[in-house]
C-alpha cells in the first residue's frame, strides 16, 4: 500500500498539503491499528518525507491525536440526523448508519474508543458522544419527553452500551444483522421509558417519536 516517496514533494498550500497527510493517515488506519500509525509510514504513504509531517503537526503523539479528531468527525457526519425524519426513524437510521460505519471501518472506530489512551483521547471519545447524546435527547425532546438528569444519564448509558455491544458483533458475529440492530433500538426505547418512570407519558411520547416531523409547509 505504501507509496515509494518523491526525491522532492511538489508544492501544495499549506491546507491542501494538510489534507493530503490526513487522507493518507486514514487509508493506513482502515488497515492497521492506532499504535501502529507512525509518522514514517503515513509520510511513505503519502509521498513525502517524515520531517514533514513534524512540520505539520509538531510530534507523532500531536499527529495520531489529529488523525483520530478527523476520524471522529467523520463517524458523527455519518451518523447526523436527518431533520426530515421523525424521531423515531432518526434513532433507527442513526443506528444503522453506526453499525455499518464500524463495521466497515473497525480499525478506525476503535482508534477512538478502545485503542486509544491518554487523556486527549478519552476526552476526544467524550465529545462525540455527548454530541450523539445530545441529538438523540434533543429528538426525545422534540416528541415530548421532559429533558431530566435521568433521561440524559440514560441516553448516555445507552450509548456505551450500543458500543459495546457492537464491538462485541465484531467479534463474534453470533446473530444477523437485522437481530443486532433491532436489539440496539429496542434497548434504547427501554432504557428511555425506565428513565421517564411515566407509563401513560411514555405511551404520549413513544406516539410522538413516530410523528413525522412539522416542515411548516
Amino acid at each position: 500500500m505504501a507509496r515509494t516517496p518523491a526525491a522532492r514533494a511538489p508544492r501544495m498550500p499549506p491546507t491542501d498539503r494538510r489534507t493530503q497527510i490526513l487522507s493518507a493517515a486514514r487509508r493506513v488506519l482502515e488497515v492497521r491499528p492506532i499504535d501502529d500509525l507512525s509518522v514514517e509510514t503515513v509520510a511513505a504513504e503519502a509521498g513525502v518525507s517524515p520531517g514533514l509531517l513534524f512540520h505539520y503537526f509538531g510530534s507523532q503523539r500531536k499527529f495520531r491525536h489529529t488523525v483520530l479528531e478527523a476520524a471522529a468527525q467523520e463517524l458523527l457526519d455519518h451518523v447526523r440526523p436527518d431533520p426530515g425524519l421523525s424521531p423515531a426513524a432518526q434513532l433507527r437510521a442513526g443506528i444503522e448508519t453506526f453499525v455499518d460505519y464500524v463495521t466497515r471501518y473497525p480499525t478506525i472506530y476503535q482508534a477512538v474508543t478502545r485503542l486509544g489512551s491518554g487523556a486527549g483521547v478519552r476526552t476526544l471519545h467524550r465529545s462525540a458522544r455527548s454530541t450523539l447524546a445530545g441529538w438523540i435527547t434533543q429528538g426525545l425532546a422534540s416528541a415530548g419527553a421532559p429533558v431530566t438528569p435521568a433521561l440524559t444519564f440514560s441516553v448516555a448509558g445507552w450509548l456505551a452500551y450500543m458500543e459495546e455491544v457492537v464491538l462485541a458483533w465484531l467479534d463474534n458475529p453470533a446473530m444477523d444483522r437485522a437481530d443486532l440492530l433491532d436489539l440496539c433500538e429496542r434497548t434504547a426505547y427501554q432504557v428511555v421509558m425506565v428513565a421517564l418512570d411515566d407509563p401513560a407519558d411514555w405511551e404520549r411520547i413513544r406516539a410522538g417519536m413516530r410523528a413525522a416531523p412539522d416542515t411548516g409547509v
